[in-house]
């Protein structure tokens, strides 16, 4: 018989890896990004300073259809692994409210879990990669700086205000639009 204090050792150990494997999708491309260049990294922006990022970008409608088919790779193999891991998460949550939980099956989906983290992170990297490729490293770092800024303005509750299309073209507006869309899936 294993002492109760080893029992409670181990689950808080699995209780650990499990909100580590939920929270890893959380900062992969902020973590990449070495903010600099004065952009700042604090979020939120404001519209005047996003516009004026968008716009360094030069965007062409080729340029995005370009961002679309990177995007579009592998997006089902991403979404099923991304779904396969949320299951294996209910599934160890359903083990832990056991009092006394398996902990080989809970050993197993955690196993699970993070060969689908690997699939999810791998996508993602290629896609990153994809993306330096086609726009090159400045127009990269600028998209990372949008992404960063999306994110923080959406925990703000501030993102139709940072990223509005006022006092941008007609073209532009579409462009920032389509943009937006795109940001929205790298997030």
């Amino acid at each position: 018989m294993i002492p109760m204090k080893t029992n409670q050792a181990r689950l808080s150990l699995f209780l650990i890896l499990i909100v580590g494997i939920a929270f890893l999708g959380i900062f992969p491309v902020a973590a990449q990004a070495g903010y600099g260049k004065g952009m700042g990294n604090q979020g939120v922006m404001g519209p005047t300073v996003v516009r004026e990022w968008f716009r360094s970008l030069n965007l062409t409608d080729q340029d995005l259809d370009k961002l679309e088919k990177i995007l579009q790779s592998r997006e089902l193999e991403l979404v099923k692994a991304q779904n396969e891991i949320r299951i294996l998460q209910t599934q160890i949550a359903n083990i832990l409210v056991d009092p006394d939980p398996d902990l080989k099956a809970i050993d197993e989906a955690i196993s699970k879990s993070l060969q689908y983290e690997k699939i999810v992170r791998m996508i993602q990297i290629d896609r990153q990669v994809a993306i330096r490729k086609v726009f090159g490293e400045d127009r990269w770092q600028t998209i990372l700086f949008l992404v960063h800024e999306a994110r923080m303005s959406e925990k703000a509750g501030r993102f139709a205000n940072s990223f509005s299309t006022k006092g941008l073209s007609a073209e532009e507006a579409n462009r920032y639009g389509r943009l937006l869309g795109m940001l929205r899936r790298i997030m």
